[in-house]
């Protein structure tokens, strides 16, 4: 039984906590810094460039859900500034300062790069449109060698958020290759199991058919007194009997493809108790109601699904002690498989828990498909002791 994932470190709940903090931090630092700057550079009284600052830095907060009206404010809030302030030396840059550039730039980035590329673009181009507007619109304070800084810093921030948009179409395309392939990988581990257990049952089908046919081939000598009749009868019974056994064995080459075909006969519930004696003193077995008579897919199916949890029980939880139970009643065959908590480190691969090596299904859905085949019922759980139970209820015919 596939027991629950070894705890791991998780960094995820830290890395989205850090980045939950990283805006409003942002934020903080741009507004104490642009204050003191308009305060210091550019003769404002504290209020207001506290007021402009915020402005400025605030629409940090909500340009991942509205990239287009954060930038806009923050852009507006700057032209406002502009218009407000005036330079104390010819050193301070003029109409954007070096915060409120920052704040621009990182709007740029952040907004642009969840936006298509030609909004982007357009976003860039306003910033040094706006500034070239404003040094127009209102001379002498600052010179035009300050729109240099600002194209530059415009082009970086275009090409970064650029690099980021190509960065999250790249991981979103990845994720839905990922869920593709882990899809198809179910799929192909279906199918193959499904065949494996079409090979199983088709040794079983096949043992039966044979009785037949030999039997209703056999019936004329044994029964010499039944009329030409019923031995013609008995005749066409063993032609169709072997009939199917031909079209069988062209379906099992089917299935096996390329594959060697197995020549180990297919186990029987009489083996269940040296199959749990062979998983360590620590597994038990429990029969209750007796296994006589169980027709023979019940057995094969009730068979690997023991052996496929004790497999599971010696690969997740090495140790741990194991109960194995078969309840038998009128109508179906009840299975259960419990172990509790690991008390040894988890088994390499291919340590499958059994001598021979032969659990090898695909675990839980292995087992839950063969349970399936047969109209049963199948579960299994995780316990609060960390633990792990399987239980299949398999149908059985009325007798």
């Amino acid at each position: 039984m596939t027991a629950p994932a070894w705890p791991t470190t998780n960094t995820k709940p830290a890395r989205r906590r850090l980045q939950a903090a990283a805006l409003p931090a942002s934020v903080l630092v741009l507004t104490g810094l642009g204050w003191a700057d308009l305060v210091q550079h550019y003769a404002l009284d504290a209020g207001t460039a506290l007021a402009l600052s915020l402005a400025r830095a605030l629409p940090l907060l909500w340009v991942r859900t509205r990239p287009l009206l954060a930038y806009g404010v923050s852009l507006a809030a700057s032209v406002l500034t502009a218009v407000l302030t005036r330079p104390v030396g010819a050193a301070e840059p003029w109409p954007l300062a070096v915060t409120g550039l920052a704040a621009a730039v990182a709007l740029l980035v952040m907004g642009g790069s969840r936006l298509p590329r030609r909004t982007c673009a357009a976003m860039g181009l306003a910033l040094p449109c706006v500034t070239a507007v404003l040094l127009a619109a209102l001379p002498g304070r600052g010179g035009w060698s300050g729109l240099v800084p600002v194209v530059i810093a415009t082009a970086l921030a275009l090409i970064a958020a650029d690099v980021l948009r190509d960065r999250s179409l790249t991981r979103t395309r990845l994720a839905e290759q990922e869920r593709i392939s882990e899809t198809e990988r179910t799929r192909r581990a279906l199918l193959e199991e499904r065949a494996r257990i079409g090979r199983e049952l088709h040794d079983v089908v096949a043992h039966h058919m044979s009785l037949i046919a030999v039997r209703a081939e056999t019936a004329p000598y044994r029964l010499p007194d039944c009329s030409a009749q019923v031995h013609e009868e008995f005749r066409a019974v063993a032609g169709a009997a072997r009939d199917a056994l031909t079209d069988m064995r062209r379906l099992l080459g089917l299935l096996r493809g390329d594959e060697a075909a197995a020549r180990v006969p297919q186990p029987e519930l009489d083996r269940l108790p040296a199959l749990v004696r062979e998983a360590g003193a620590g597994a038990g077995l429990e029969v209750v109601g007796g296994l006589d008579g169980v027709p023979a897919t019940v057995g094969v199916c009730a068979y690997r699904i023991v052996q496929e949890s004790l497999s599971n029980a010696r690969r997740h939880a090495r140790g741990a002690t194991v109960d194995v139970r078969l309840h038998r009643t009128a109508d179906s065959l009840r299975i259960t498989v419990r172990n509790g908590p690991g008390a040894g480190p988890a088994a390499t691969d291919g340590d499958d828990g059994t001598a021979d090596g032969s659990g090898g299904g695909h675990g839980l859905m292995g087992m839950r498909e063969r349970a399936a085949v047969l109209g049963g019922a199948f579960s299994a759980v995780a316990g609060p002791d960390g633990g792990f139970t399987v239980t299949a209820d398999l149908p059985l015919p009325a007798e």
